[in-house]
């Protein structure tokens, strides 16, 4: 990786030059280009699926056209009828041919937003790693198959074993992050945020001593407004914002009261806690870590599995929104000075 690299713009740089070898360079241009193939797939579907709505709109309109004819009567009745069951049928084969492109270019439209997408995170992703100083991208070994998968099991069945397995481990990370704090904690910052108002609270009276004057300087804080003026006889709204200085009655509130409401909080919390299913946030911070890691690693062996499908020419693609790393067999190194 060039020196110079955090100095320049991300429009500036080529996301290949920002991989670490030539194995990388492979991986990513093969994503790429299957992006490439599945936007040339899905096209022509498309386009063929356009015209054959287009057929089948005409057919229609000039089928309801006769049928009015026929309405009118006249000489050409039997001539008519043979040629709206001509249309009928017509009319049935488009809309036969629709039915099955629709479905074809539903599937291939999707396979085009999966790749694209997996290759345009994987160019904005390179850009932002290019940009970041102290850091460098290094490849590492493939993970062998025989690591992944179980005797006799196909690549499809432990795809669908380690996507199973990286659902379980969002479930356990959502159940972690949202698991309540321990009340002890929080009771500690409310008094130390109790503290902090109540200091910023305390009213002065220097001047009276050191000045003679005969006057308390409460407290003020700053305050901001929305505003919002109607414009009579005109459809027309002003809006802005304003500022100004007021009495810090809650500040004062916790100088004068600071014990009672603490008492008063602690509480709450009491009332509202749940000590059982509480994480402290370092415990939750090192599960998440290693839940992380876990996902990588799961993600680094679906990638493995899905090369080799690909390589064999399966049609397999990459589950969405896998990681890039993972995609590109990649780690990020921090860079010692």
């Amino acid at each position: 990786m060039n020196d110079d690299i955090g100095c320049k713009s991300c429009f500036q740089i080529d996301p290949i030059d920002l991989l670490p070898d030539e194995g990388a360079r492979r991986r990513f241009e093969a994503i790429v280009d299957r992006a490439g193939h599945a936007r040339s797939t899905w096209s022509p579907l498309d386009e063929e699926m356009r015209a054959t709505r287009a057929e089948l709109h005409r057919v229609e309109t000039r089928r309801k056209q006769l049928i009015l004819a026929r309405t009118a009567g006249g000489p050409v009745v039997d001539k008519e009828a043979a040629q709206i069951r001509d249309l009928d049928v017509q009319a049935a084969g488009f809309a036969e041919k629709l039915r099955c492109l629709i479905g074809r270019e539903a599937t291939a439209a999707a396979r085009m937003r999966n790749c694209e997408s997996l290759a345009s995170r994987c160019r904005a992703f390179l850009a932002r790693s290019g940009l970041r100083s102290g850091v460098r991208l290094s490849s590492i070994p493939q993970i062998a198959l025989s690591e992944i998968l179980g005797r006799d099991e196909p690549i499809s069945e432990a795809l669908k074993r380690l996507r199973l397995r990286l659902g379980e481990l969002e479930a356990d990370a959502h159940r972690i992050r949202s698991a309540p704090f321990p009340s002890e904690a929080k009771k500690q910052d409310a008094a130390v945020l109790i503290a902090r108002l109540a200091e910023r609270g305390a009213p002065s009276i220097l001047a009276m001593i050191d000045d003679n004057a005969r006057e308390i300087k409460w407290p003020l804080i700053l305050q901001e407004h929305d505003l919002t003026a109607v414009v009579l006889g005109a459809d027309t709204r002003v809006v802005g914002r304003a500022s100004g200085q007021v009495p810090d009655v809650i500040g004062l509130l916790c100088w004068v009261l600071r014990d009672t409401l603490t008492e008063k909080v602690n509480e709450l919390i009491d009332t509202n806690s749940d000590d059982a299913a509480a994480l402290a946030a370092d415990e939750r911070e090192k599960l998440l870590t290693q839940i992380e890691a876990d996902k990588l690693m799961t993600e680094r062996k679906e990638a493995a599995l899905v090369q080799a499908a690909q390589a064999a020419g399966e049609p397999i693609e990459h589950r969405d929104g896998i990681s890039v790393l993972a995609a590109l067999q990649l780690e990020l190194v921090t860079q010692t000075l």
